[in-house]
């Protein structure tokens, strides 16, 4: 049986392992076969107090498995082209309460990530009432009351997410042969 969190160390120890041969720097395989060399950043972790004073500060319930990602990175850039830049990033803790000033106005939701104009969003809520699926999407001007459920947890989410190599997989099954090059 697999722990909640053990999925959150693994991947992202495999990562950092890959990127350690070249200096944070990966080659990676995109979508229509584009190859870019992309880097990996990532923030010092967060202490187990530093979780339980946003915890207080905010009155937001962190999952156990995103807990486990902050107290590796407390945030991180990820998939950076090395020369056109990126727009993968996951927040740190102070980032999260900066950018989420009403996330007690929208029943616990919170941003914790920007992906190509989407965030990925924490329905502290639904955890708090122990459903297993509290992560959503939205656009970035979407409200929270707009996120779309994406069936899963954070760590399902974030090894889903390296290996689509930053790919918005979520978005994956919109796109059909029959619509493809007309959405694209």
């Amino acid at each position: 049986m697999v722990e909640e969190g053990s999925i959150v160390k693994q991947t992202l120890n495999t990562l950092k392992k890959r990127l350690k041969e070249n200096d944070n720097i990966i080659q990676i395989q995109g979508e229509e076969g584009y190859l870019s060399r992309v880097k990996c950043t990532f923030n010092p972790p967060a202490s187990d107090e530093e979780i339980k004073n946003f915890e207080r500060q905010t009155g937001l319930i962190l999952p156990n498995d995103y807990k486990e990602f902050l107290k590796i990175s407390n945030g991180c850039r990820l998939f950076d082209d090395i020369e056109s830049g990126g727009e993968i990033e996951l927040y740190s803790l102070e980032q999260i309460i900066d950018l989420n000033e009403h996330y007690d106005e929208f029943e616990g939701c919170f941003d914790i990530a920007y992906i190509y104009q989407d965030n990925i969003v924490i329905n502290s809520k639904h955890y708090s009432e122990k459903k297993k699926n509290y992560l959503f999407w939205k656009d970035h001007i979407e409200q929270f009351e707009e996120a779309i459920p994406l069936k899963m947890n954070f760590e399902l989410w974030l090894d889903r997410f390296i290996i689509s190599s930053g790919a918005k997989f979520w978005s994956w099954s919109i796109y059909t042969a029959e619509n493809y090059y007309e959405l694209s």
